[in-house]
């Protein structure tokens, strides 16, 4: 659910059909915020996510989030990403 969410953005290269699993690796466009800016914005919002690289994020689910935290971290990340 949020890597359908985050592809609808332009700004971020994902696959959805490649998330199998509650881990998901995206990238940003050249014209997104950097990974860094994009990790510190979103975890002042609640969302923890992990730059692997200048224009790279890894964000991980846990069993215990529910949808409506999901579809919350998916709409932060898209905010500050930007479109």
């Amino acid at each position: 659910m949020i890597a359908t969410r985050l592809a609808a953005n332009p700004r971020i290269i994902i696959d959805p059909a490649g998330v199998r699993t509650n881990i998901m690796v995206f990238d940003l466009s050249p014209d997104a915020p950097a990974a860094a800016t994009v990790v510190a914005r979103a975890g002042e919002q609640g969302v923890l996510i992990f730059a692997f690289g200048p224009r790279t994020i890894r964000a991980v689910t846990h069993l215990d989030v529910s949808r409506e935290q999901c579809e919350r971290a998916a709409e932060i990340l898209v905010k500050f990403i930007g479109s």
